[in-house]
């Protein structure tokens, strides 16, 4: 332990404190960052932040706040079973501590508390700056995959309310296109449980999710949904954006999710979101990615970046990390979780938790 730190948990007694330090990370001030923690852990309907872990120094310097580790509740399910993995966010070092092992030892105490508790896995969608240095530290690296990115000039996109692009049609499918600013529930909950389970772990997406990450007050989400005349949802799509930045600000538009009952409905929600979602670059994860909406990106003009195996060179594309944390015996059944392959990510993209 780092002389003189103090790891504790997290109570709303250091919420201001918390808040003012991760204000450089979110950019929300006092208002939104408090609303965004209580959005995160207390309002999550899979976790609380009994995980969340703070570091502060001793008495005679102050006990000042100088780490937070994040961890809240991310949901999957496989085969029909779903379940909860904690998931570590929302991390930050105060200056003059960040070249010390500060952070480690607070991941560190995380894995102790889930490891009491039974809990036998963390996860990380995270910097690939860390990679090295988690890896000796007992994390398995289970993948990098691809994105694509549209560069566009600014002021692309509506000049106007989102609520009010007109109804649009599909170039493929000729489906009716509609936008919002609020999520339609009934149609997102019909069209995934449509989704064929493929036998890979999948984010677990029910009319409870979909509001809850809605709810996050530093975000702004855009949403269109495909219907056919008879009014039934054939497909949908999600979009970010930092809710503290304009339109033209340097944070990216990113494509949260898209599903559809067919590869040309999201090859046509893809050209949609494209042409319309406001940002001067609109990112997008083209891991399962249909073969129409991957010819569509291209179209576009958008370029895709692929993993190099070089972690200073992939550090902007998406990963996953998992960590054992000695509890055992892991649930039976699932498939090798360090694998690629066994996971399903078309349901989530790091923004869409934040």
């Amino acid at each position: 332990m780092a002389a003189g730190i103090a790891l504790t948990g997290c109570t709303p007694a250091d919420h201001a404190e918390v808040c003012a330090l991760q204000e450089g990370l979110w950019a929300g001030g006092p208002t939104g960052n408090q609303a965004y923690l209580e959005w995160k852990y207390n309002a999550n309907p899979f976790l609380d932040d009994r995980y969340t872990v703070l570091a502060r120094t001793g008495p005679a310097d102050g006990s000042a706040l100088v780490g937070v580790v994040g961890v809240f509740g991310s949901p999957w399910e496989y085969r029909g079973r779903r379940f909860t993995l904690p998931c570590l966010t929302d991390t930050i070092v105060a200056d003059g501590h960040r070249n010390s092992p500060l952070f480690h030892e607070m991941v560190d105490e995380v894995l102790t508390r889930l490891r009491r508790d039974g809990i036998p896995w963390l996860l990380d969608f995270g910097d690939q700056g860390t990679v090295p240095a988690l890896l000796i530290r007992g994390w398995q690296q289970v993948g990098v995959w691809g994105q694509s990115v549209l560069t566009r000039t600014t002021g692309t996109g509506p000049h106007g309310p989102w609520d009010d692009l007109p109804v649009l049609r599909g170039a493929r499918s000729g489906l009716r296109i509609t936008a919002a600013r609020t999520p339609d529930l009934d149609a997102m909950t019909e069209v995934v449980r449509d989704v064929p389970d493929d036998g890979r772990v999948r984010v677990a997406r029910d009319a409870s999710y979909f509001a809850w990450r809605a709810a996050n007050p530093l975000a702004r989400y855009f949403y269109l949904v495909a219907r056919s005349e008879e009014g039934r949802a054939q497909g949908y799509l999600v979009a970010h954006r930092s809710g503290v930045d304009s339109d033209d600000g340097p944070t990216p538009t990113t494509v949260v999710e898209c599903e559809a009952r067919t590869g040309e409905v999201y090859a046509d929600l893809v050209r949609t979101a494209h042409e319309t979602l406001p940002g001067t670059r609109v990112l997008m994860w083209t891991r399962d990615t249909p073969e129409a909406a991957a010819k569509v990106l291209a179209d576009l003009g958008a370029g895709f970046v692929e993993p190099t195996g070089r972690p200073t060179r992939d550090r902007p594309l998406p990963s996953l990390l998992i960590r054992e944390t000695g509890a055992a015996p892991a649930p039976a059944g699932l498939p090798d979780l360090t694998r690629l392959d066994a996971w399903d990510f078309r349901g989530v993209s790091g923004r869409g938790w934040r």
